[in-house]
Order: C-alpha cells, then structure tokens, then sequence
C-alpha cells in the first residue's frame, strides 16, 4: 500500500512539475513573439548606455510592458541593470548596484 502512496506521489509530482514547465515555456514563447526588437539589437543599446561586459540577458515583464532584462559589469566591477523595451528599443531603467 505505501508502494503505491509513493508512487502516486511520484506521478502526481511529475505531472504538475511538468505542466508548470510547459506553462512557463508557453509564457516565454508569448513574451518573445510580441517582441519588435530582438535580443541583440537590445544588447546593443544597453552597451551603448552603460560600457562593460553583458552577463546576464533575460525577457520578462515589467510595469506591463514586455521588456529585456540585461545586467552589465562595467570597468570598476559595478553592476548595471538596464531594462530594454521589447517593443521600441527605448531604456526604460538604468539601475547600478549599490555597494554592500
């Protein structure tokens, strides 16, 4: 009987952790296909407004607009965070870390 339980857990398990990957790519997808500039046109204005090494590109929603997250070290090893609209290339935000 605890055989069973176990596995059932198993299933169920696996069952919502891949609906909730499925979800997620589903969402991803939708993000990307609303996007009128692409990754690297994004990338390429985030440099020209802070000069550094990109290390971390993401898409993802913010304020209601469909934006690319897109974090920059500079030369002094500080931490950018610029915000990319997807839409029509505009910065929307352009955040350096605070020092610890």
């Amino acid at each position: 009987m605890r055989k069973h339980i176990a596995a059932l857990a198993v299933l169920v398990a696996l069952t919502f952790g891949n609906a909730t990957a499925w979800a997620l790519f589903e969402t991803d997808k939708k993000l990307s296909e609303s996007a009128t500039v692409t990754m690297e046109q994004a990338l390429s204005t985030a440099q020209q407004a802070v000069q550094g090494k990109p290390v971390e590109v993401n898409m993802g929603k913010d304020d209601g607009r469909v934006v690319y997250k897109i974090e920059i070290i500079d030369a002094n090893k500080k931490t950018h965070h610029v915000y990319v609209d997807a839409q029509n290339g505009q910065i929307l935000k352009n955040k350096e870390d605070k020092l610890r």
